[in-house]
């Protein structure tokens, strides 16, 4: 059997072993974050006020700004009509593999903000998808206001990448969660693999 099929076989057995005895946690929470690009930059004339922009760590401290909070106003903003600031991202590092089954995020109201994770068995960031404008003004949680109840969905990650695109181009985002329970290394998988394939070969050769 081949290191792939090891993965596609016992990666799901061991996910949902895993998943099956253990309580969903917030796996973001204070875990390291980058920022990749220019924020806090406005285009001339904007009318905004360019206020600090919140540092990385921010957008996982779980904590939630109130509702209709100003777009810019205790967030981690960019203008990306500014240059450099077209393609800004957010990287979450989770240090460690998880099985998430619900999301919450703060952002602006009027944007798409996109999500995207690092699978750590495939080795590559897939995209999860995007959470299109809503109604209401400045930051707004999705998927609704409680600030509590996630948006059920299920990936296996590393980490998790946030950018936006589309509305108004003024971005911002306050806060980000996930919520999930720990996975196997994908080395982990491949030894339980290794033993089972010999186990397998030794009972092979005693039955002949």
């Amino acid at each position: 059997m081949s290191t792939k099929r090891v993965f596609v076989v016992l990666g799901p057995v061991l996910l949902s072993a895993a998943s099956a005895f253990a309580i969903p946690f917030n796996v973001t929470l204070n875990k390291p974050a980058t920022l990749d690009g220019i924020f806090g930059v406005l285009r001339p004339g904007s009318g905004w006020d360019a206020n600090p922009v919140d540092p990385p760590g921010s957008i996982d401290d779980g904590v939630f700004r109130p509702e209709s909070t100003v777009w810019n106003e205790g967030s981690i903003w960019w203008d990306a009509s500014v240059e450099g600031s077209e393609s800004n991202t957010i990287t979450i590092d989770l240090l460690g593999n998880y099985a998430i089954s619900g999301i919450i995020t703060q952002a602006d109201n009027n944007d798409n903000y996109m999500i995207e994770y690092f699978d750590p068995y495939l080795g590559t960031w897939q995209p999860l998808g995007y959470w299109p404008p809503i109604g209401g003004f400045g930051l707004t949680t999705r998927p609704n206001a409680d600030q509590v109840t996630p948006l059920p969905i299920n990936f296996t990650a590393s980490a998790i990448r946030l950018s936006a695109f589309g509305g108004d181009d003024y971005f911002s985002s306050s806060e980000f969660q996930a919520f999930g329970v720990s996975v196997p290394e994908p080395s982990t998988i491949l030894l339980l693999g290794a033993g089972l394939l010999l186990v397998r070969r030794r009972v092979r050769s005693r039955r002949r």
